[in-house]
């Protein structure tokens, strides 16, 4: 086991004594390689991490997958079951049941074990403990998410000088996502949303063919060594509609008003309401949809969230996006994001796609 995951599993172990829980149980997910440096994926058969508060921890998994696990995690002691057994009887008589334990279950349960737990013992959510110290990011996890952010830098303005008026969107995002992998990326996504699809701010990408003219909204990025990007840049395509360079301006702003508020000891909710502020003054304030950021780790959304009423206060290593926008239904709308890492002065961008008083134009 490296030195990351034994501090780590004793941090966790830490916060289930303190939290009087017996057992922390984690399914496949990001809880799951964070805490044991390997991949596992949710399917029907049962597998979880499973840490007591005092001692070493288990994987209950199923046969077939066990070598796999085996390799990855040689250190972890592994209870493979057989697809004839009743593997939640192997987890019963492991954290012994019968005896109403208090659990701490992480996310990505399935419904069945889910209620036979939640029948036999006290559970609880482990996002409390587990999310904020998955929040606060140490160098190396920096150093992959710097990483990842140079890609999706990259693809983003590669995408934008290649894309033409008559390519679907769905070309346009099959692009982006051979690129990422081209570059040893996993798990590649991609939003494409041209002219008032750009209006919609979780558009799914289709085969609307782009057009003269269009608004072009990227929102993109994939996983480096298990760490996420998500990057947004707007773009249009010959000459601007009419308004778009002032809601471009303007949500540019806001972007750097955003990141300007975020930075140690400041309540996540500020940051929203420095982006949000500009906006509204601009006279746009109903068009700005949704919050302005979100954490980005090993998920790319996880906690910390920049939203109203959120008063969590930022931390050294936290990362975050930046991304405001306006969204004005039928017509365009314009969103601009950055990721930014907290350190000691302030919040360091994670991006470098450049900007410009108006959007880069993209000639048909």
């Amino acid at each position: 086991m490296s030195d990351t995951l034994r501090a780590r599993i004793a941090r966790v172990q830490q916060a289930l004594r303190a939290d009087g829980a017996d057992f922390l149980l984690i399914p496949p997910s990001a809880d799951f390689r964070w805490l044991t440096g390997a991949t596992a994926r949710s399917t029907e058969r049962l597998l979880l991490f499973v840490l007591p508060r005092d001692g070493d921890p288990f994987a209950l998994v199923p046969i077939l997958e066990s070598e796999a696990l085996g390799h990855e995690c040689p250190w972890l002691e592994r209870v493979a079951w057989a697809d004839h057994e009743n593997a939640f009887a192997r987890l019963e008589q492991r954290i012994d049941l019968a005896r109403h334990p208090v659990l701490r279950l992480g996310e990505g349960f399935r419904v069945t074990p889910l209620l036979e737990l939640a029948a036999r013992a006290e559970c609880r959510p482990a996002a409390p403990l587990i999310g904020p110290m998955r929040a606060t990011k140490d160098a190396a996890e920096i150093a992959h998410l710097v990483e990842a952010g140079r890609h999706a830098d990259q693809i983003v303005m590669e995408t934008a000088e290649w894309m033409r008026p008559g390519m679907t969107e769905m070309e346009v995002g099959r692009f982006v996502l051979q690129r990422f992998e081209e570059l040893g990326d996993t798990d590649p996504w991609v939003i494409v949303a041209s002219g008032p699809n750009s209006a919609l701010p979780h558009h799914m990408t289709s085969r609307r063919r782009l057009a003269e003219g269009d608004v072009v909204v990227l929102d993109l990025g994939a996983y480096t060594e298990g760490y996420g990007s998500d990057i947004t840049r707007t773009f249009w395509l010959g000459a601007a509609p009419e308004e778009a360079e002032r809601v471009y301006a303007v949500v540019d702003e806001a972007r750097r008003a955003g990141i300007a508020a975020a930075r140690p000891g400041v309540p996540c909710e500020n940051v929203d309401r420095a982006a949000r502020a500009v906006i509204e003054k601009a006279g746009y304030g109903p068009a700005f949809l949704h919050r302005t950021g979100h954490g980005v780790g090993l998920e790319v959304h996880e906690p910390p969230y920049m939203v109203g009423g959120n008063t969590a206060q930022l931390e050294i290593g936290n990362v975050h996006s930046v991304e405001p926008g306006i969204y004005l239904s039928g017509r365009f709308g314009v969103r601009l994001e950055d990721l930014v890492a907290i350190e000691p002065n302030g919040a360091r961008r994670l991006n470098d796609a450049p900007f410009a008083p108006v959007p880069q134009r993209v000639r048909g």
